[in-house]
């Protein structure tokens, strides 16, 4: 039983594996969130005019939240890259 915790906190402390995985979640998280140009930041609708949708303003929000996010992620990886050759 205390090999099996040695060997998971030795995968838990292993920066190079948290690095990847920061790095390859922040990726997907900007490949499907990042820039929509579908997305109107005023949650104007392109169909009516001088009308503002709640939805389209609420999912400008959560997308731009989301892509803020993946960059953070990206950024968080390199820093652990740095850290590891320093």
């Amino acid at each position: 039983m205390e090999n099996y915790l040695e060997i998971l906190i030795g995968y838990l402390m292993n920066l190079e594996l948290w690095s990847a995985f920061f790095g390859l979640v922040g990726t997907m998280i900007l490949f499907f969130f990042g820039l929509p140009p579908r997305v109107n930041p005023e949650g104007d609708s392109c169909l009516l005019l001088e009308q503002t949708d709640e939805t389209e303003k609420r999912k400008y929000e959560r997308y731009k939240k989301l892509s803020y996010f993946g960059l953070l992620l990206i950024a968080f990886s390199f820093l652990i890259q740095i850290i590891l050759i320093i």
